[in-house]
Formats: C-alpha cells, structure tokens, sequence
C-alpha cells in the first residue's frame, strides 16, 4: 500500500483533472502510458479500467502494488493473453498453495471466464484445476449432469 501523502489544493486539483482525462473513452494510448506511472492511486485506477488502454501499459499496471489496480486489471475486458497470463503466473508464483485451499478467491479462476483469454491458457489452468465452478467450462461436464448422474446412481 502506498503511503498517504497530504497534497495541497493545486495539487489536488491537477489529480481531478488527470482522473477525469483517464476516464475519459478517446484519451491517447500515450496519455494512458503517462497515468501508468502516476503516484495518485485513482489517476492509475481509471486508467486500469480504460478500454482503450493498451496491452504495455495493462501489463505494467497488472504488477501494481496497489490490489484495486490489479483488480481493475483483470475486470478489463480489453486485456489480453499476455496480461492474463503475467496475471495467473504472478498468483502461482507468490502463493503456489493458496490455490488448492481457497479456488474460489483466485485470479486463476477468474482469468479462465475472462473474454481475452485464448483457448491454450484457458486449457492450460483448467488443466491444473483453476475452475471450480458448477457450470461448463470447455470440457468439463455441467453441474446438472453430474448432479443427474449421481441421483441415477441411487444417490440422494
């Protein structure tokens, strides 16, 4: 967590004014590359949000210290299958057990339902189990089935 600074009202002002251009739909992808690097955490924020960011500059914030801008990140749906991945790798890599204990809380599994990622690192997590989910996802079986199966079985 970045450290609170006190900014005095020009200061302020000049971060609103930033947040509102980051916001914005037809700011520049070198404007976006600029807000990457800004120390103001709500200026980084919009910018992780931004459909119109570019793959260099989601990559950058996808390794941000601040967790809203990762989270902002993954719930972009213009990132893309190096962004999603740097993402999944970064998880395995700072908690390799964290997965098995708690699916349900990991970037993973939410890289697996997002909309850019491809169908080779979709297969490639599900593969290590990141989906735990009770609908279909690629191959494996739909809930209902399952849960039809096991009454056929003479299961409660």
């Amino acid at each position: 967590m970045t450290p609170r600074k006190i900014r005095g009202p020009a200061e302020r002002m000049l971060g609103y004014a930033r947040v509102k251009e980051a916001r914005d739909p037809g700011v520049t992808a070198e404007r976006l590359r600029e807000f990457a690097g800004d120390d103001i955490v709500p200026v980084r924020l919009y910018t992780a949000q931004s459909l119109a960011a570019p793959s260099d500059v989601l990559l950058l914030l996808a390794r941000d210290e601040e967790a809203c801008v990762r989270s902002s990140v993954l719930l972009n749906p213009a990132a893309d299958e190096p962004v999603l991945r740097a993402m999944a790798e970064a998880e395995r890599a700072a908690s390799p057990r964290r997965f098995w204990r708690r699916p349900d809380f990991s970037v993973r599994r939410l890289v697996v339902h997002h909309p850019g990622a491809t169908p080779a690192l979709r297969a490639e997590l599900l593969a290590e189990g990141a989906c735990g989910c009770p609908r279909k996802c690629d191959a494996r079986e739909t809930w209902e089935f399952r849960m039809a199966r096991w009454g056929k079985a003479g299961r409660p």
